[in-house]
């Protein structure tokens, strides 16, 4: 059996704030969704500067869920990670768009991280800049689609 991880891009602009925050969440995960095991979460942003921590904001909201940013450096989205990705998951359909403009061979999966919610609101807040507040709703945006997440991956039957 292929013990190869597959991997799971998540982007948002700046990789500061959304995406360091979902990939922590979905990597936290996998004791709740062992299917979640079979998985890299990486993120990067679209627009991002290279090697930044993470938004002080962030960090604290991480912290109320016993998780820490600390060792994240943001990351450019690149061709090479686009090339290594089974899957992209864009906090907004703009970074989506943004994606399809930008970049070529593309993987078959990309969807709005909110994607298979059944719900209005697709795009997870942008909280840069906002107060710790702003922090929390978004992790909980974040948080409130993993089971869906988990769920969209078991049913894709990989070894």
């Amino acid at each position: 059996m292929d013990s190869k991880k597959h991997l799971v891009l998540i982007l948002c602009t700046g990789n500061t704030c959304r995406s360091p925050m979902a990939e922590c969440l979905l990597n936290a995960s996998s004791k709740q969704y062992p299917i979640l095991k079979k998985f890299t979460f990486q993120s990067a942003g679209v627009f991002a500067q290279e090697n930044q921590p993470a938004s002080n904001n962030s960090q604290k909201a991480i912290e109320s869920k016993a998780l820490s940013l600390e060792q994240h450096r943001s990351q450019q989205l690149t061709q090479e990670l686009i090339n290594q990705a089974y899957m992209i998951l864009g906090m907004t359909s703009a970074h989506i768009e943004q994606l399809e403009f930008q970049f070529n061979n593309l993987p078959d999966k990309i969807f709005p991280f909110r994607h298979w919610l059944n719900d209005e609101q697709t795009d997870i807040p942008d909280p840069f800049g906002g107060n710790l507040n702003e922090y929390q709703y978004c992790l909980e945006s974040i948080e409130e689609s993993i089971p869906s997440i988990a769920q969209f991956l078991e049913s894709q039957n990989l070894d």
